[in-house]
């Protein structure tokens, strides 16, 4: 089983949330969504939830003083032992996404996977770009947030720091690394990092012109999903 966390603090991005859920060709899969933010509406959630098999979809509230460790530290609690994959309410996640991961996992590679080398694309230009080009399939000491799918058992170990403003994802890869646990990068494919226009909107606040300045560009294009699946 493969148990997908959302944290969002943006009802804009429920549809988002859905369809990168409902996109995964991995059928064994369940999904905790986690609203942090107190003026969130959780009844639209619910009433999307309620469209799946029982206990498929959950949805929970938790008060916005929380940081993300302890979102997530919460919602990993709840979810079944087996694979845990951390999905961002914002980026793109390709049908293939979940099945390379646990097909890495399973495979014997880490029990923690995600990816180092990563696609994003900047609405503000419509760039399509590859960030740190060169390190897919190999092992790693870093990977992207958003890319994070782990072993529950490796979180029973070394759960998820719970009061870091930033950098709660990369910290707790980073005391993994420390606990002897291996981090592998998968490919670059079926994952995008999406920079809005309003970068102020991100919790990583990085100008578009100096994020730009460590990608490479693979094309201008309004359509960056026939290119990374």
């Amino acid at each position: 089983m493969i148990t997908v966390i959302a944290c969002t603090m943006r009802s804009s991005f429920i549809d988002n949330v859905f369809e990168n859920y409902d996109r995964q060709l991995w059928k064994d899969k369940q999904m905790i969504i986690v609203l942090n933010n107190d003026s969130m509406d959780i009844e639209p959630y619910q009433e999307r939830a309620s469209q799946y098999p029982e206990n498929e979809v959950r949805v929970i509230q938790l008060p916005q003083k929380y940081k993300l460790g302890k979102c997530l530290n919460h919602a990993i609690n709840l979810a079944e032992d087996g694979i845990i994959a951390k999905f961002d309410d914002d980026d793109y996640y390709g049908p293939k996404f979940l099945r390379e991961a646990a097909r890495a996992i399973k495979s014997g590679k880490a029990s923690i996977v995600g990816k180092h080398t990563a696609y994003i694309y900047f609405e503000a230009t419509s760039a399509l770009m590859v960030f740190r080009k060169g390190g897919e399939k190999k092992y790693q000491r870093s990977i992207k947030g958003g890319t994070l799918v782990f072993r529950k058992s490796v979180w029973k170990r070394v759960p998820f720091p719970e009061f870091k403003k930033v950098g709660t994802d990369s910290g707790w890869v980073g005391r993994c690394v420390r606990r002897g646990f291996r981090v592998y990068s998968l490919s670059k494919r079926h994952y995008v990092c999406i920079r809005r226009k309003d970068t102020k909107s991100h919790t990583q606040k990085k100008s578009t012109r100096l994020y730009m300045s460590h990608c490479k560009l693979i094309r201008k294009t309004k359509h960056y999903t026939r290119y990374v699946n």
